[in-house]
């Protein structure tokens, strides 16, 4: 991405999120307005006139931001196959200044904001395709179930797709309110900003907090067999490494055939002896797949 051009900017969102269910006939909403640091990376093809350069929005996980100050360029180098090949794209630091936001309602308001701000500034395709790894397989997702008119396809690495823990024909699979392990650095655990950005009462899991924000739940149904049948928004696919002990193969695999039940499309690429770690191969496989909606 040596000829590739960074450009960061900030936008800003509304905050305020209303999960008191109160009908008394007043005005609930609110303007809490927030900012969030953003980045766009155009290709070198990139022209201000002529053809619209085709735009992916690449969301981060857990343990990366977007910030100027330090160069840090979130989720965009998950897609440096896609730069070269002509492709722009964009990533936000998200509602908290530490990134770690889960891809709660306030994130996807963030980057929804962030992708008006890219597409009416430069030259840039107004249907996107979407990418995440990890957590940002989650907000990737969610964005495409809140904005599915603009969202062409999905590329996931190694998504974490469930909120809550799944049992799977027997097999437990972890879910990130499971993961209660303090950071030694920031005092937090994954489960404490569940807690956090889903405003959860106190130290409670909420589901009616997450409606429309958990992948696995949203769009979906229980068949008469009681397997969970999930309608995406848009074409999918991921990739996922047997070896990968922070998010389960195994609930990767269950979501896809949750898919594949109700008969949209998606492809998985299961790799044997693929950690929780992007490698040349997805990179050039996600570009590939992104070629197909161009």
């Amino acid at each position: 991405m040596e000829n590739s051009k960074y450009i960061y900017f900030k936008v800003r969102f509304n905050n305020f999120r209303d999960v008191s269910g109160s009908t008394a006939n007043e005005v609930t909403d609110r303007e809490v307005w927030d900012e969030c640091e953003c980045v766009l990376c155009l290709p070198d093809s990139y022209s201000e006139m002529g053809e619209e350069t085709p735009l992916i929005l690449s969301c981060h996980g857990a343990g990366s931001v977007v910030c100027e100050e330090s160069g840090r360029t979130g989720g965009v180098a998950y897609c440096s196959e896609c730069i070269k090949r002509g492709y722009a794209v964009l990533d936000v630091c998200g509602s908290q200044p530490h990134g770690v936001t889960m891809g709660c309602p306030e994130h996807i308001f963030a980057l929804h904001k962030a992708y008006l701000y890219a597409v009416k500034h430069y030259n840039l395709s107004r249907r996107v395709l979407v990418a995440g790894a990890s957590m940002g397989g989650h907000t990737a997702m969610n964005f495409a179930h809140t904005f599915p008119g603009i969202v062409a396809a999905l590329g996931l690495f190694y998504p974490r797709l469930n909120m809550d823990g799944v049992t799977v024909d027997g097999h437990y699979c972890i879910g990130t309110w499971d993961k209660t392990q303090k950071n030694e650095k920031t005092g937090y655990s994954t489960h404490d900003r569940i807690v956090q950005v889903y405003r959860f009462p106190e130290d409670a899991w909420h589901g009616e907090n997450t409606v429309g924000f958990n992948p696995y739940l949203t769009r979906s149904f229980l068949g008469t067999d009681g397997k969970r049948v999930v309608i995406p928004p848009c074409p999918i696919k991921i990739w996922q490494g047997e070896a990968d002990t922070t998010v389960d193969s195994v609930m990767v695999k269950e979501f896809v055939e949750s898919v594949r039940r109700s008969g949209s499309y998606i492809e998985c690429h299961i790799m044997d002896g693929v950690a929780h770690k992007i490698n040349d191969v997805m990179r050039v496989e996600l570009a590939m797949w992104f070629d197909r909606f161009i």
